[in-house]
């Protein structure tokens, strides 16, 4: 094995124009082989990492309703070709993190870093690729720079100054200068505030910071330790260089806050053991106003502080453990992993809902790795789940038969059709995306990675070609008989033979472990 190296995050990608990669900057060196050559950053939420463990990149992607949500499958269409598989037809190129495709607002290329801690302990060959992210203006994905965090915001001064002396008194040494109190309503309970104080900094993106807090009166403990994502807002919109009339701030703001409204919204909706949850928010207008930015700047001049109060995954997130432990995941708990994430997104379709970040960062243990592999003999087993499917920034609703225009998602997970800029089925985009996370998994290096012992040329190679080629194949795995094959092979595939999330359910691999659940 090679030795262990550091490397920036998968990218978030959008119509523009791919950017070749600065090959000569060590720091951008992306770990491909042997191992899982994931982004640990760009959509991530890193909610669910421990307190005390590395930090890692979150960001909170932004895309416009009409680039997003609306947009429907022309009424004709011309679908470039190629034969000259060195140049795709549309090349896209990637912004920080966002999805911003044809915005007059300016878009700035910012290149997107893997926390190096994310791969310390990853074998990689010595690729240097980068990789680039989109940004649908202002939040989308994560990545970049140009947004710097907000100041920290302690909600000590928001508690109701009504209580009573004794409550006061009892409270006080809670509320001690130094500390981070958070005032926040839980969804659909916005009459009877709750509290929680911070203990440290969980992780960071160019959208997002996000914390661990405790409750400080702990009379609830399904909500004792909670993940906060304090969002970070675009310079370009804290900044004075515009006026509040002016059409580009206007049209900033208002692309931001359709962002923020759809994740909230598809967030508040959700129920499933397997994937995160909202539980709350700092001010219930987030939640309750189709327009919350305009509402409460309306009120109170300036970006309002926007804290979501999620659920906390102890263990991280996948790409993390897995780097953690050299990629060396046993078989019984990749397919334990894989089937709870095939339930989650089956949900999520069945819910009309399309995910479209669907990666190794955004798979969130609930528990450490090694406390996972210990509750193998528990009666536990089976009764719990491991995982939260995580970071629904570039998520949208959609109606029975639509296609989707918007170019994004992370570079390592994209499908090709949306590579070539055709209308595609969001759902056939999230399988394939699947079937990238179970060859990380099982091969401990991602598909379309530049292949083991790679001629000079081939590294070369942009990612994007290889996946326009369906250019991947096994290596370890290339002489073993597994079901888990089955799944790969059938979702890396064109979308006319694509599996959808009802075959994956229903394949062998899969379903000899869901049959066992009792959560």
């Amino acid at each position: 094995m090679s030795d262990k190296v550091q490397g920036p995050p998968t990218p978030k990608i959008h119509q523009q124009e791919f950017e070749s990669a600065d090959k000569s900057n060590p720091k951008l060196q992306a770990y491909h082989t042997p191992l899982l050559s994931a982004d640990p950053s760009t959509n991530k939420d890193p909610s669910s990492v421990h307190p005390h463990s590395l930090k890692v990149n979150t960001d909170l992607p932004v895309a416009s309703s009409q680039d997003l949500d609306q947009q429907k499958t022309p009424l004709s269409l011309v679908i470039s070709s190629f034969e000259n598989v060195q140049t795709l037809p549309t090349p896209m190129a990637y912004t920080p993190p966002a999805l911003q495709p044809r915005s007059p607002i300016d878009q700035l290329h910012v290149t997107k870093r893997r926390d190096p801690n994310r791969a310390r302990n990853l074998n990689a060959s010595p690729v240097t690729q980068q990789r680039y992210l989109s940004e649908l203006f202002p939040l989308p994905d994560s990545s970049g720079q140009r947004i710097t965090s907000l100041p920290t915001v302690s909600e000590a001064a928001t508690i109701d100054t009504s209580l009573d002396e004794d409550t006061v008194e009892n409270e006080k040494p809670l509320l001690d200068i130094g500390e981070d109190i958070l005032t926040g309503y839980l969804v659909d309970h916005y009459d009877e505030p709750l509290y929680w104080r911070k203990l440290n900094e969980i992780g960071t993106g160019n959208f997002s910071t996000v914390f661990c807090y405790e409750s400080v009166d702990q009379t609830h403990p399904e909500l004792r330790q909670v993940a906060v994502k304090r969002i970070k807002y675009p310079e370009e919109l804290r900044g004075n260089k515009w006026d509040d009339s002016e059409s580009k701030y206007t049209e900033l703001l208002s692309r931001l806050e359709s962002s923020l409204s759809r994740e909230l919204s598809v967030l508040k909706s959700l129920n499933h053991p397997c994937v995160v949850k909202l539980f709350g928010i700092n001010n219930p207008t987030f939640l309750q106003s189709g327009k919350p930015l305009k509402d409460l700047m309306s009120k109170n001049r300036g970006l309002p502080p926007c804290d979501m109060i999620m659920s906390y995954c102890a263990g991280g997130d996948l790409l993390t453990a897995a780097a953690d432990c050299n990629g060396k995941i046993e078989m019984w708990l990749i397919q334990r992993i894989f089937a709870e994430l095939t339930l989650a997104v089956k949900y999520l379709h069945e819910s009309r809902v399309i995910h479209r970040d669907l990666k190794l960062e955004n798979i969130l243990l609930k528990y450490p790795l090694p406390v996972l592999i210990g509750m193998k003999n528990s009666p536990l087993f089976l009764q719990t789940n491991f995982i939260e499917l995580a970071d629904f920034g570039l998520c949208k609703r959609i109606e029975p038969g639509e296609l989707s225009t918007a170019r994004c998602g992370s570079e390592d997970y994209v499908s090709p059709e949306i590579l070539m800029g055709v209308p595609y089925d969001g759902r056939l985009s999230d399988t394939w995306a699947l079937g990238v996370i179970l060859y990380g998994l099982l091969e401990r290096r991602l598909p379309f990675d530049p292949p083991p012992n790679a001629t000079a040329r081939q590294r070369n190679r942009a990612t994007a070609h290889r996946i326009a080629r369906y250019d991947w194949k096994w290596y370890h795995w290339a002489n073993t008989d597994s079901t888990a094959k089955e799944i790969v092979e059938n979702t890396l595939a064109r979308k006319t033979n694509r599996w959808m999330i009802d075959n994956i359910h229903e394949s062998q691999f899969v379903k000899e472990a869901v049959t066992q659940f009792a959560f």
